[in-house]
């Protein structure tokens, strides 16, 4: 798998959805956590193929803080991020484990990280 190949994809998406007004949310943000997170996945172990697209995909829905759905919002971008890496043919396989790092990643979730990459992310 080329998974160079993917993060263009990931970074184009990402620059369609990221918020110019919010730094919280901007291009720059996306970067930064995959960088730091392939830093984290090599030192640990990790599988890229999962922590890779987690950390790029991890806000794929944005949603305010002081929206009623915030609490929900790491379940709505790991739907919506599993959808996307469908569309886009990414390995199969990989899919619920990303979905999995995508959830775990909020705190405000309460989601137990129980994978090693959903760790990371």
């Amino acid at each position: 798998m080329n998974l160079e190949k993917f993060e263009i994809l990931f970074e184009k998406k990402i620059f369609e959805i990221s918020s110019f007004e919010d730094p919280a949310h901007d291009l720059l943000h996306f970067r930064r956590v995959v960088k730091t997170a392939k830093a984290i996945c090599s030192a640990e172990g990790g599988r890229p193929e999962i922590v890779v697209p987690a950390a790029w995909l991890h806000d794929f829905v944005i949603i305010a803080k002081n929206d009623s759905r915030r609490s929900q919002a790491s379940r709505i971008a790991a739907r919506e991020a599993s959808g996307f890496l469908r569309q886009i043919s990414y390995p199969a396989e990989f899919i619920s484990p990303i979905a999995h790092a995508i959830e775990a990643h909020s705190f405000s979730a309460n989601i137990k990280a129980e994978t090693l990459e959903a760790c990371i992310v």
